[in-house]
């Protein structure tokens, strides 16, 4: 069996970061299943982070197994309330040396990392480390061009945008690599509901900001679409729920706050049309490749979605009808069209949307031998 050590700089589990959660345990996941042995190293950073790996399954909703290797965390992040982007560098610096020197060096294993600061000093040492880049700051696209010169690393970026903007000095070792949705969660049925339902799913707010909820659900009451259809918002944080649902109350709106992807499935194969908004930001406008995208497809929904860049690249663009988030009018216009597209069931085959297909990609990427490198003599 190959084996793989999974590194990651976030809090387990953690329903403040649920969606990096989701990719790492999906990735997790995909990897078991194609016969590798998985050790995942995270810092018990955060209460109520665990090493019990039942409660981890759990929460996160898969059966694979893998082995934990969770480290104390008595760095400042968390404890110190005061400049909290800095406490939040400095620790993770601090406790990616700490755990990259434990990591030896061995002929057939490979590190995948989510964390920047894992990537370059396992590239220092000379170790095989894949990092996957799902961001981009200034000091990221530093390190990681300082990482990328040492022959046994290699980048995953998520669209092509974030690999542009990392300005690298080379292409070698790099791949793009879009996400994916889960098959074995989200399915497409043959019958939805009669009543025709809207479905927004995923973070409400970004940074503790709106990400746009308050205008869909107003362009929604006040339009005729409320007659005829219904819109059901899934998401958290869960004080940022309540306070919507208190404020709208109308018979076709529905806040249902977080809920497990298993019974998000049920509702989003049984649904017509997925919401993808997004308020103006440099990550929303570039450096982003929504799973939610990838979740409606493969549930069988059309989707309607705020207009960039980053979402003007997806796969399937037939799918996708834009807004803008600051137009009643053009909401409502994208919201008609999806609904056409609902009646006359165009439905794409989508199969090379799957993480299994994804996994696949990878797993050929990760087992290319590094370009620069010689081959090993016998």
């Amino acid at each position: 069996m190959r084996k793989i050590t999974y590194i990651t700089y976030q809090g387990i589990p953690s329903l403040s970061t649920i969606a990096h959660g989701i990719h790492t345990f999906s990735n997790i996941k995909y990897f078991a299943k194609n016969d590798y042995k998985v050790n995942l190293i995270f810092p018990l950073r955060e209460k109520g982070s665990t090493t019990d790996i039942n409660k981890l399954k759990n929460f996160y909703e898969i059966d694979e197994d893998f082995e934990i290797q969770a480290t104390k965390h008595y760095l400042p992040f968390g404890r110190v309330r005061i400049l909290k982007k800095y406490m939040y560098i400095f620790s993770h610096i601090i406790w990616s040396f700490y755990v990259s020197n434990k990591i030896s060096r061995e002929k057939d294993l490979y590190v995948f990392t989510l964390s920047d600061w894992v990537f370059y000093f396992l590239s220092r040492k000379g170790i095989n480390v894949v990092f996957e880049c799902h961001d981009i700051t200034k000091l990221r696209t530093k390190i990681v061009n300082r990482a990328m010169n040492s022959g046994n690393s290699k980048l995953i970026c998520i669209n092509k945008f974030i690999k542009e903007d990392l300005e690298l000095d080379s292409e070698k070792n790099v791949i793009v690599l879009e996400n994916g949705y889960d098959s074995d969660l989200f399915k497409k049925l043959n019958e939805k509901d009669e009543k025709t339902k809207i479905i927004f799913s995923g973070n409400l707010q970004r940074f503790g900001k709106s990400r746009g909820i308050e205008e869909i659900i107003n362009y929604f009451i006040n339009s005729e679409f409320s007659l005829i259809a219904e819109l059901h918002i899934y998401g958290g944080p869960e004080d940022y729920a309540l306070k919507i649902k208190d404020k709208f109350n109308n018979q076709n709106v529905f806040i249902h706050g977080h809920i497990k992807r298993k019974q998000l499935s049920k509702v989003l194969s049984s649904s017509h049309i997925g919401i993808m908004c997004n308020t103006d930001s440099r990550h929303a406008e570039r450096h982003t490749s929504p799973v939610k995208y990838f979740e409606y497809l493969g549930s069988g929904m059309t989707v309607i979605a705020t207009n960039s860049l980053a979402h003007n690249q997806l796969p399937f663009q037939d799918q996708i009808y834009y807004f803008d988030l600051e137009s009643n009018n053009s909401f409502l216009s994208a919201l008609e069209k999806a609904l056409k597209h609902k009646v006359e069931n165009k439905s794409p085959n989508i199969d090379s949307l799957t993480l299994e297909h994804r996994m696949k990609k990878l797993i050929k990427f990760i087992n290319a031998r590094p370009e620069g490198l010689e081959p090993s003599t016998p």
